[in-house]
């Protein structure tokens, strides 16, 4: 699989200076497996391409380029080796979708098959990750997948693995690894929104709890108008500071932010100004998100025990 970077984006209206640093980035190493089977009586096109969904190619460039301008050049992911497969993967109960079942599910003629969860240690075992990550030779594992292909959108493995918005791969005796699920029906702001449930859940395990109070400084960070009048941050990946439910990332109701603030972590001043979805793209999912990742911090040092650069967490799981 080849793997050319596209560094555009949606622009953000918010300052997204990058902090000084003088530490070097991280480099993490991924293993990128698509699951996505060939067609061969419509010309060996492969199962995107016969659905018209999206290229995971391109959408694995935009997301790595969204990383890294995101993070400040700070994480810059590398394919290290891709491969396509002509199967899909195989479930828990050990049922596995073929051309021909998979496509009448598709079209409503029978049902998708339940349980939908995959079979995380068979794919493991058969691609030699677990090893491969004992030996260094990757860091990360991305799935590639499509509707019903039953991964996590992120979860570890590991013996010391954790809840990483979803329960660790038991069994595997590895060093601990993350590996993220992807979908090429979506885009790259559910990309995005993967990742971020990933980011939530490992800030919550360093600081200890997630919760509406500005008792620490992920609380701080993450909290929007609905939960703490007049106090938001920069919200959560599903929260935008003036959203009122799930996903109300094109709200136009002016609300005090901190977000600024953020920018200058660990020095903060408590400043805040008025912000409404125009500044985190009036709406679009990916937008929304590069904004909300552009602001965590990412400076060196330590405040209260804990790191400053929150992305080595992001990277490490730490």
């Amino acid at each position: 699989m080849n793997y050319q970077l596209d560094e555009t984006g949606p622009s953000l209206r918010s300052p997204t200076r990058l902090p000084l640093r003088s530490s070097a980035p991280l480099l993490p190493k991924v293993f990128v497996l698509n699951f996505d089977p060939v067609f061969p009586d419509q010309e060996g096109r492969r199962l995107h391409e016969v659905c018209r969904w999206n290229d995971p190619r391109q959408l694995t460039k935009t997301f790595i380029a969204d990383i890294r301008e995101c993070s400040g050049g700070y994480v810059q992911y590398r394919i290290v080796e891709g491969r396509d497969v002509d199967v899909y993967p195989l479930k828990r109960d050990g049922f596995r979708y073929t051309n021909a079942t998979y496509m009448a599910c598709r079209v409503g003629r029978q049902a998708w098959h339940h349980p939908d969860a995959v079979d995380y240690a068979t794919i493991f075992r058969e691609f030699d990750f677990p090893e491969r990550i004992g030996r260094g030779e990757i860091d990360e594992v991305w799935l590639w997948g499509f509707p019903y292909a039953g991964f996590w959108e992120s979860t570890m493995a590991g013996p010391d693995a954790y809840f990483c918005n979803s329960p660790p791969v038991p069994g595997i005796t590895s060093p601990r690894f993350i590996t993220m699920g992807f979908n090429y029906e979506r885009g790259v702001g559910e990309m995005l929104e993967s990742f971020g449930h990933r980011i939530e859940s490992i800030l919550t395990h360093v600081f200890g709890s997630w919760e509406p109070h500005p008792t620490h400084a992920w609380n701080r960070f993450t909290l929007y108008d609905r939960v703490a009048p007049g106090q938001a941050g920069c919200g959560n990946i599903h929260f935008a500071p003036n959203s009122e439910r799930d996903y109300d990332w094109g709200n136009r109701r002016e609300v005090w932010s901190t977000c600024d603030d953020w920018l200058n972590y660990p020095h903060l001043t408590g400043q805040r100004r008025r912000v409404t979805c125009a500044d985190w793209g009036d709406g679009d999912i990916r937008a929304h998100h590069r904004w909300w990742l552009s602001h965590l911090p990412r400076v060196e040092g330590e405040t209260s025990g804990k790191k400053n650069n929150w992305w080595e967490y992001v990277v490490d799981g730490e």
